[in-house]
């Protein structure tokens, strides 16, 4: 089948389709939507950009982990907000839910840290969506992470926008 070099050794047959295979996973490779816009955020008049949520640092204070905010996070305490993100329900009621930043059904997003998650509680139930929702509400920053969120929304309600 295939002729031998001179004073060499025959060269190997090659694999069937793994020419064709590897050629497939290169252009696939280089089609593939980068991770931060495969779910993305509608960009929504008006409403908190995430990336102002991520000025804050953390460490420990001894047993305990110290949260630092930016100035402008400290700004936002007590603020109406319009936030947009994905739904983590945290109770069955949809009265309790996670807002996030990216989606839970990105196999490719990293995760993020507890900068990139809003606890939502609600006065009328928000049902569970894939798609990306708008919210309303006072917004709190929690000084305390012992809860391990670092923000808080009160007073929630999904907008049609």
């Amino acid at each position: 089948m295939f002729a031998r070099p001179a004073g060499g050794r025959a060269a190997p047959a090659p694999l069937p389709g793994l020419a064709l295979t590897l050629a497939l996973l290169a252009g696939a490779a280089q089609a593939q939507t980068p991770p931060d816009t495969l779910y993305p955020l509608p960009e929504i008049d008006g409403a908190l950009p995430w990336d102002t949520l991520a000025d804050v640092d953390a460490g420990a204070d001894g047993a305990t982990v110290a949260v630092f905010y930016g100035e402008a996070v400290l700004a936002l305490d007590g603020e109406n907000v319009k936030m947009v993100g994905f739904l983590l329900p945290l109770g069955g009621d949809g009265r309790r839910q996670l807002l996030s930043r990216n989606s839970p059904n990105c196999p490719f997003c990293l995760p993020t840290g507890p900068e990139g998650f809003v606890e939502l509680i609600c006065d009328d139930p928000i049902d569970y969506s894939m798609e990306a929702v708008v919210v309303a509400g006072v917004f709190e920053v929690l000084r305390d992470a012992a809860s391990g969120y670092y923000y808080r929304m009160t007073d929630v309600e999904q907008l049609d926008e």
